[in-house]
């Protein structure tokens, strides 16, 4: 049943279809409708709890949904209090509201439940006041509803509201005739207007007709297509400064899910962008001079290789490598250094054409890449870098410094039929070998790289002997063998002479020789003499306790701090063995580092260990350095040995070197015995042990177990 406000001209007009009748006061009723039945209909409908109350707080009617909520009849209501039937809790609260009330003020307040049957929900409360003729308050009407749902979507749309007004993302909803609909306060302000004066307007009169028609309306046609769209672009103010903005479209539909328009979030990003551009810049960018670094030579270089290889013509990579720049790092320290690093880049720049690329590769090195350059060209390109680096003149501090330079040229050419594409890291190899030769015959020169030429043949074997020794510090690939010295003057011990052997990927032993020799050049050896010590000292309890182990130091290793602190520190830890070892020093080495050969020979010797002198005689003034070490042995170097059998001068260079060594109290060992007529001859001359195949071969040591590489660094 529907009831409606009559207009006064039709009061008169009885409703068509049924009998009626009118009441006092004016109203038109149909007979048999009480106006009761309707108001109580309409209290019904709406669903308010409601309930009547005098002064005495004594309720005097309630309605329907007042007793549903309650749970209660009318007759468990009528005639008690408020606070009888709400609880003194809840009377204490709206007490006040209920005076008010009673003092003619009406009041509608929302709140939430405190109950156990109203908890968690809000209530939406009037307190009405009843005015009898006279104008006195007689009664009043309490009515309270559940708006609990309304209650959370005013939050939600509270919470909305002020995360469009404080967030400094520009938010707009634009319709499909391209219109805007609404605005957030972020990009009102950022065009200088109020979120009002956007209404209506269209995005073409805003962001200019030309960024509309060439890029914005395709992103907008697409989103209201059903697509979301994100893309970022650059805008440029008026006040010159460029903003880096990130775009967000999204469809906005409305309740039927048909597309009305498009969301745009527009984010400033120009922080992140100005902060990546600064990353990958940075990333490709050698921080000390601003060339190009390593990483970029590189991709750079794997672009030519490819385009050599599909378009043909030649290109050249130029490696540049300071001849003595730790002299002037020494001299003028690395701020100078550093001065020096930058004048040079500043160099290579004035030099290079467009298509040229420079790079430092770290340290001293640097490097240029010429595209669609001959080789004439590249090695004409390398004599002037070298002349001009020559005439440079640096001061620092009022100090002049020469510098010049070795470079290595490598060539790239498209490959013959049938052959590979080289390598980024194979043209970087090959222009490194050039740049180390160049450095080998007195720097100073560009040298171009033939693959065919000794030099380079034999460096090649020395890098490639380098990585083997690498491959096996990192994978445990050492094993240890053993070769014996026989005593020949019935006083001596038995010594085993501990010697290094080197296992490859297919597991066959190698030649220790030149691959030795390659881990002395680049610096390897206190690595492997830290492994060659560890594993002798865990497997010493293997070998006859009178028997007394001999372990070679390379002059890497006495010359380095760290490597005779990590020796004496396990020759403490294990005193009761040091007496069965003795070392063997190189003559070379021992002059090479004297102080630290000397230091580190009286402290083995402190210990109980043995020191021997090797490569005794390889020297031209070995008698000499005799005086200068405290040794126990001398070994006489194997070129001395070798002939001393046949050779009446070798065997007076022996003779010589035994009785000096009776004279100052050590032993003598010869080595390269390789028959019984040359041991013959030793034991004549007074030698004290011997070595060689004769003696013994060498041989893995059985029961030996290595130590890990990674332990005994």
């Amino acid at each position: 049943m529907s009831v409606r406000e009559q207009d006064p001209d039709e009061s008169s007009v009885p409703p068509k279809g049924r009998p009626v009748k009118q009441d006092d006061s004016g109203a038109i009723w149909p007979i048999g409708v009480a106006r009761e039945v309707v108001r109580n209909t309409i209290i019904e409908m709406n669903r308010a709890g409601v309930f009547v109350c005098d002064r005495s707080y004594r309720i005097w009617d309630v309605d329907g949904a007042f007793l549903d909520m309650e749970g209660s009849g009318r007759a468990d209501v009528i005639g008690r209090t408020v606070e009888e039937i709400l609880g003194p809790k809840v009377f204490a609260l709206r007490k006040h509201n209920l005076d008010e009330a009673f003092a003619g003020k009406a009041s509608r307040i929302r709140v939430p439940g405190v109950r156990d049957k109203t908890r968690g929900k809000y209530l939406e409360v009037f307190f009405q006041p009843v005015f009898n003729d006279a104008g006195e308050v007689v009664c009043v009407i309490c009515a309270a509803r559940d708006v609990t749902q309304f209650q959370h979507l005013n939050e939600r749309l509270s919470m909305h509201e002020e995360i469009l007004r404080q967030t400094t993302d520009r938010i707009s909803v634009i319709g499909t005739d391209f219109r805007y609909k609404m605005t957030n306060a972020a990009n009102a302000a950022f065009s200088g207007k109020s979120p009002e004066e956007f209404i209506g307007m269209h995005v073409r009169d805003h962001i200019g007709a030309e960024r509309f028609d060439l890029r914005a309306k395709a992103h907008f046609e697409n989103c209201f297509a059903g697509q979301s769209v994100e893309y970022e672009h650059e805008l440029k103010l008026p006040s010159g400064v460029t903003r880096h903005i990130r775009v967000r479209m999204d469809p906005y539909r409305d309740d039927g899910g048909e597309v009305t328009g498009a969301m745009i979030v527009l984010r400033d990003i120009t922080e992140a962008a100005l902060m990546a551009q600064t990353l990958r810049r940075q990333a490709r960018e050698d921080a000390l001079t601003g060339l190009a670094n390593r990483h970029a030579l590189q991709d750079e270089l794997q672009s030519v290789i490819e385009d050599t290889s599909s378009l043909g013509g030649t290109a050249a990579l130029l490696t540049i490598d300071l001849d003595g720049f730790k002299v002037v790092n020494d001299l003028a320290g690395h701020s100078g250094g550093d001065a020096l690093l930058k004048q040079i880049a500043g160099f290579l720049r004035s030099v290079a054409t467009p298509d040229m690329l420079c790079a430092r590769l770290g340290g001293d090195e640097f490097a240029v890449l010429c595209r669609g350059l001959r080789e004439a060209a590249a090695w004409d390109l390398g004599c002037r870098i070298t002349a001009g680096l020559s005439g440079m003149r640096f001061v620092w501090q009022g100090l002049p410094h020469a510098i010049t330079a070795s470079v290595g040229i490598a060539m790239i050419t498209p490959p013959r039929p049938g052959e590979p594409e080289l390598s980024v890291f194979q043209i970087l190899n090959e222009a490194d070998t050039a740049c180390l030769h160049a450095k080998s015959i007195g720097g100073a020169r560009p040298v171009i790289y033939r693959p065919d030429a000794d030099e380079m043949v034999a460096h090649r074997l020395d890098i490639g002997n380098l990585q083997i020794v690498r491959s096996a510090l990192e994978n445990d690939r050492f094993e240890l063998y053993t070769m014996p010295i026989l005593p020949m003057d019935d006083v001596s011990a038995l010594h085993l002479e501990v010697l290094l052997r080197i296992v490859d990927d297919d597991g066959r032993v190698l030649a220790p020789a030149a691959l030795i020799s390659s881990a002395e050049r680049h610096g390897l050896m206190p690595r492997i003499d830290r492994w060659v010590v560890s594993t002798t000292l865990e497997n010493l309890h293997s070998v006859d306790p009178d028997t007394c182990l001999t372990i070679n130091l390379s002059g890497l290793s006495i010359g380095d701090p760290e490597f005779t602190a990590f020796l004496l520190d396990e020759l403490d830890a294990r005193q009761d063995i040091a007496g069965r070892l003795a070392f063997e020093i190189t003559e070379t080495a021992a002059v090479r580092s004297m102080a630290t050969a000397q230091a580190l020979i009286d402290a083995l010797r402190a210990r109980r260990c043995r020191v021997i002198l090797d490569d005794f005689g390889s020297g031209l003034s070995s008698f000499a350095y005799l005086r200068q070490f405290r040794i126990d042995s001398l070994k006489i170097d194997g070129a001395i040995i070798g002939e001393v059998a046949r050779d009446e001068v070798q065997r007076t260079i022996v003779a010589g070197i035994v009785a000096v060594a009776r004279k100052i109290g050590v032993g003598v060992i010869a080595e390269y015995v390789e028959d019984a007529e040359t041991l013959e001859v030793l034991r004549d001359l007074g030698v004290t042990m011997a070595q060689g195949y004769h003696i013994g071969r060498p041989a893995p040591w059985v029961g030996a177990r290595p130590v890990s590489s990674q332990i005994a660094r």
